[in-house]
């Protein structure tokens, strides 16, 4: 087997002829062809592989465009294209194919080797070795490390290390450049080669579906090209079984955990092209082998993936078992009670003192209800008698702005989910479970509409079997973002013991927030009036309420009220697209407020440009992301919805950070896929979090995102001021339009 430099060094003979050949070939459709050592890298885009930089060929400096997977100061590059004028930068020789090999001449290899390509060898250390070895460095490096040693200060262990980089760096190269003509885009190339080694190419050939199922954001679609392109066929099993794996998966996406076997079965049909026949032997087949699941959900054969169908039928086995134990006999309940009443001078009325009493004496139990009906003035209750009886408590909400509220409101810390249960690095396992349950004897869980079956499953595993879960929430909102109906599964069952507070406190009754919330809720068209914590405004066109809302968030609110979008004020719209939609408000909004200088770095990222300054919000979990809090401590992980602040960007080591609160995260340029604007967010987006001031934007959007407790769900975001901008019309049917969220989970019946 010839060794890695060796081979390069005959492809590079080859592909001297082959370049010959494309030359003449180039000429014909009016091409060119040019040919020179890369002298610098100027700009690089590592999502999309665009790059510039400068060519030296023979001694004319070149300034070239064009996409490749990697570049280095010293390779050599014979590309083929044309030339442009560009009106900033001037003469460019757009390629549009690149070739590049390692470098043959001495000036070349000590190009190569300063450039930073190898790690761990710097301009000093490269000169050194260059100057020993000359042209048989590369040679040196790969095979014969041992020799290093013969360079002053180099030991045998970092001369080892120094191979290993350079091994590290040939066969990565070569592993791209393999994946490239494979078709593999070179962001999603670089994330194949850290997942799969050397094995990538041959991992592909072989499944080519293995992409969509490890590779963070390869699409099904590129996969299933890339398969079909491979020679596999249009019905091959492995293409109808992942075909069926990607439609439950998409489902998710609306919150479903399963989907019906006769709903399945057509669909995947259309989809794949192949008999209902066909598929539903694959659905038989892939449950036997258990790479599907299937139960009985209410009359109807439901078709899982695996870990929802597991996090379902353990949810349900856990709450049965704590159910179980029944009631808890605590003597003087009474008593306790009115102290804790006299402690904290306040007065329950008779739902919230039955809903104290079913926390004391049940293992487990939902308290809901919508804003100023007390449920904050009840929890602190609970927690006054809990901690009378010498009880271990533990407070958590699914995010961190509903942990930081729920820490002010009751006095006491909260945390979440996710820090309660230490999300371990690198797996994203909980280091709390079944086997290292968590320490406490009431655990207080705010929120409870945002979690989903994934996370519930995580926390009831984690709770030793005596002790008491509170869970409390607006069953009213949206649901979570994530698959699975969790808060009304519970209350539906009618199965776990429930509280519900319905009555509007006389302080609550004074905010115009609060009693518009209700109004909505209750399918009663709300007055609108304008004046104390609420304003509408109302627009007929898109145009004038993207006028009215911007006129709103950049000047009229943080003069009056002292708060700006950057720290207070959060814009909230129910959709992306439109006018009026996410993506074009966080443009607008961003150019009016942190627009583009001369001194503010930005990176390029896809079709996103990100500038320091900027408002983002990180849209999934990260339990990998290195993390410094406010008290010096290093933390890993960010989590979906956590809001912040771009404060750096740095080009030379890739690198960008982020302001989260009290906690500053750093982002490599490769993981900016899981940022976005956050000027403005969907409604969904918000759940789970309060706001000092939101401007509600109601311009054009499809009626199916025109219901009820989306609109109840926006209006209960905000604290002491709630602007609304738009439509009256699309208020009103908002209101009248109660349709609920179908979502298909079983966590219902299979507590039934």
């Amino acid at each position: 087997m010839m060794d890695n430099y060796i081979k390069m060094r005959c492809i590079y003979d080859i592909m001297t002829y082959i370049n010959f050949v494309k030359k003449e070939v180039a000429a014909l459709f009016e091409e060119e062809q040019i040919e020179g050592t890369v002298e610098e890298v100027i700009y690089e885009n590592e999502s999309t592989g665009y790059r510039v930089f400068v060519l030296d060929c023979d001694g004319d400096r070149v300034v070239a465009v064009g996409t490749c997977v990697s570049i280095f100061v010293g390779e050599l590059v014979n590309a083929v294209g044309n030339w442009a004028d560009h009106a900033t930068y001037g003469r460019q020789f757009v390629c549009t194919e690149i070739d590049k090999s390692f470098p043959g001449e001495l000036e070349g290899i000590t190009k190569f080797l300063i450039s930073g390509a190898v790690k761990g060898i710097g301009p000093a250390t490269a000169r050194k070795i260059v100057e020993y070895f000359g042209e048989d460095s590369f040679d040196i490096l790969e095979h014969e490390p041992m020799m290093l040693t013969q360079i002053k200060g180099i030991t045998k262990e970092r001369a080892q290390k120094l191979s290993d980089a350079f091994r590290e760096t040939v066969g990565t190269r070569e592993i791209l450049m393999s994946l490239h003509e494979m078709g593999i885009a070179p962001a999603f190339a670089v994330k194949v080669a850290r997942e799969y080694g050397s094995l990538a190419p041959k991992i592909i050939q072989e499944n080519p579906y293995r992409l969509w199922d490890d590779i963070e954001g390869f699409s099904f679609q590129n996969a299933d090209n890339l398969a079909l392109s491979s020679g596999i066929k249009e019905a091959d099993e492995l293409r109808v079984g992942y075909c069926v794996k990607y439609i439950l998966t998409h489902n998710l996406q609306n919150g479903h955990c399963f989907l019906p076997k006769e709903k399945l079965i057509p669909l995947g049909a259309q989809y794949v092209g192949v008999s209902e026949e066909e598929v539903e032997i694959a659905i038989e087949n892939m449950c036997e082998r258990h790479q599907l699941e299937s139960a009985m959900i209410h009359n109807r054969e439901a078709v899982y993936l695996p870990k929802y169908y597991r996090a379902e039928t353990r949810s349900a086995e856990k709450l049965k078992l704590m159910l179980q134990f029944g009631k808890q006999e605590i003597r003087n309940v009474e008593d306790r009670i009115k102290k804790s009443q006299n402690n904290l001078g306040i007065f329950y009325d008779y739902p919230q003192e039955q809903a104290v009493r079913c926390a004391v004496e049940n293992r487990v139990m939902v308290l809901t209800g919508g804003p100023g009906t007390g449920k904050t003035t009840t929890l602190r209750g609970m927690i006054a008698l809990f901690e009378a009886l010498n009880y271990r408590i533990e407070l958590c909400a699914p995010t961190g702005r509903a942990a930081k509220r729920m820490t002010q409101v009751c006095d006491r810390k909260a945390q979440t989910i996710h820090r309660l249960l230490e999300v371990q690095t690198g797996s994203g396992a909980f280091t709390h479970n079944s086997a290292n349950p968590l320490k406490c004897d009431v655990l207080i869980v705010d929120e409870m509409s945002m979690v989903d079956s994934l996370l519930f499953e995580a926390l009831l595993e984690a709770l030793p079997l005596g002790c008491r879960l509170i869970m409390v929430g607006d069953a009213d909102q949206l649901p979570s973002v994530g698959a699975g109906n969790v808060l009304a599964d519970l209350v539906m069952s009618g199965i776990i013991p429930t509280v519900s507070l319905t009555k509007i406190f006389r302080q609550a009754k004074s905010s115009a927030i609060i009693r518009t919330a209700h109004e909505i809720n209750n399918g009663e068209r709300p007055e609108l009036q304008s004046g104390g914590d609420l304003f509408f405004i109302s627009k007929k066109t898109p145009q004038g309420t993207l006028e009215a809302a911007v006129e709103m968030i950049v000047n009229r609110i943080p003069r009056r009220y002292g708060v700006d979008v950057m720290d207070g004020l959060q814009v909230i719209v129910p959709t992306r697209k439109t006018l009026t939609g996410t993506i074009n408000l966080n443009s607008v909004i961003r150019d009016r407020v942190n627009p583009a200088q001369a001194d503010v770095k930005t990176v390029a990222f896809r079709d996103q440009i990100f500038r320091e300054g900027d408002k983002v919000m990180q849209i999934r979990n990260n339990y990998d992301l290195p993390v410094l809090t406010s008290e010096g401590k290093d933390e890993a992980g960010v989590f979906n919805g956590d809001i912040g602040i771009i404060t750096e960007i740095n080009h030379r080591d890739k690198k960008l950070k982020i302001q989260f609160d009290d906690r500053l995260a750093t982002y490599g340029f490769e993981q900016l896929d899981e940022l976005e604007p956050a000027y403005a967010i969907t409604v969904h987006k918000s759940q789970g979090s309060e706001f000092e001031a939101v401007v509600l934007v109601l311009g054009e959007m499809t009626p199916l995102l025109q219901y009820r407790n989306l609109l109840y769900t926006a209006v209960t975001r905000a604290k002491q001021l709630l602007v609304i901008v738009g439509s009256r019309q699309v208020v009103d049917h908002m209101v009248a339009n109660n349709k609920h969220t179908n979502r298909y989970s079983g966590l219902r019946y299979l507590l039934q």
